[in-house]
């Protein structure tokens, strides 16, 4: 939504200052109806854009079809008020921003080809183009053109760049470096959107307590991540393993039936039993796990997500070291 309100401010922009032309000293009279066209294309794409636009409802055809239209539209208003002494051609500068910041850097460059397209078109026929300096004021225009699209390019790659990190950072548990709660949500609601079935196994570590209190936290923590690791040699590719906090952790499968996921619940009990426990050898691990199916035993994430937390408690208090499913 953001960049389609940069959008909208951009071609509102562009619009009132087609608006003002006439009143622009040195302005030659023409056919004013470039203008009115002009500014009506602009003022209405940014009433969409800033009101009504949703980016993701439309192909990228639709982004392009006002950029593809503002090139001829203003190498007319540039005909029209002056040719090569008309402020108009500056406008081009407007499409600029907008196809550098909204389109990827190949097709952005096809629209800098335009911009400079648009100001070498008074060469075609205004005669005082070539007599009048206007060749000298194009190498610093094409110039600035290419300048500024770098930098709008370079720019938006840097903020993409940092947006990924963030969001990323954001859905990774910093220290097993597994996927955190937020990310299984929303790795949940995408696929259970979808219908498909899925598996929900929280597991939960059995005697971790122990680990801290005997061997100090550093021991602790390398046992979770020695947790992460071994959890993940026991899941397909496609699946998930996320940490949750504290010793909890969950693992999210796709394609699941009833005797997959006891059969995927019994290989992880026994790899959480043997694996080693460096500094904490010594201490008996185990782990208890709740699982539950989607669609079978829960509709919505939070259903799916309470039925196994429901059975996760129910192992705790019988005697853990077994896994427990919803049905």
């Amino acid at each position: 939504m953001l960049a389609g309100r940069l959008a909208g401010v951009l071609f509102l922009t562009a619009g009132l200052c087609a608006l003002l032309l006439p009143a622009v000293p040195g302005v030659e009279d023409g056919h004013w109806g470039w203008v009115a066209a002009l500014s009506a294309v602009c003022a209405a794409w940014a009433l969409y854009c800033l009101v009504l636009a949703r980016p993701d409802e439309h192909g990228a055809w639709f982004w392009h079809a006002p950029a593809a239209l503002s090139i001829p539209l203003i190498a007319g208003l540039v005909a029209s008020t002056g040719g090569s002494q008309s402020p108009a051609r500056y406008m081009a500068f407007f499409l600029l921003f907008y196809t550098c910041y909204f389109y990827t850097p190949r097709i952005a460059g096809l629209y800098v080809v335009g911009c400079v397209a648009i100001a070498l078109t008074p060469l075609i026929y205004d005669r005082s183009a070539v007599s009048g300096g206007y060749l000298g004021e194009l190498i610093v225009i094409c110039a600035a053109y290419a300048t500024l699209g770098w930098t709008i390019i370079g720019g938006k790659r840097i903020m993409v760049d940092l947006r990924e990190q963030a969001r990323s950072l954001a859905l990774r548990d910093p220290l097993t470096d597994l996927p955190n709660r937020r990310a299984m949500l929303e790795w949940l609601r995408r696929h259970t959107e979808r219908e498909a079935r899925v598996g929900l196994l929280l597991v939960d570590l059995d005697g971790f307590k122990d680990v801290n209190t005997v061997h100090g936290y550093p021991a602790g923590d390398a046992v979770l991540c020695h947790t992460a690791r071994t959890l993940e040699t026991c899941v397909r590719s496609g699946d998930m393993v996320a940490r949750l906090g504290g010793d909890e952790f969950a693992v999210l499968t796709l394609r699941s039936d009833r005797l997959g996921l006891e059969r995927l619940c019994g290989r992880l009990l026994e790899a959480v039993r043997t694996m080693e426990l460096g500094e904490a050898d010594g201490v008996v691990l185990t782990a208890s796990i709740g699982w539950a199916l989607h669609p079978d035993d829960a509709l919505t994430v939070d259903e799916l997500i309470g039925a196994a937390d429901d059975c996760v408690r129910t192992v705790k208090r019988s005697g853990k070291d077994r896994a427990l499913s919803a049905a």
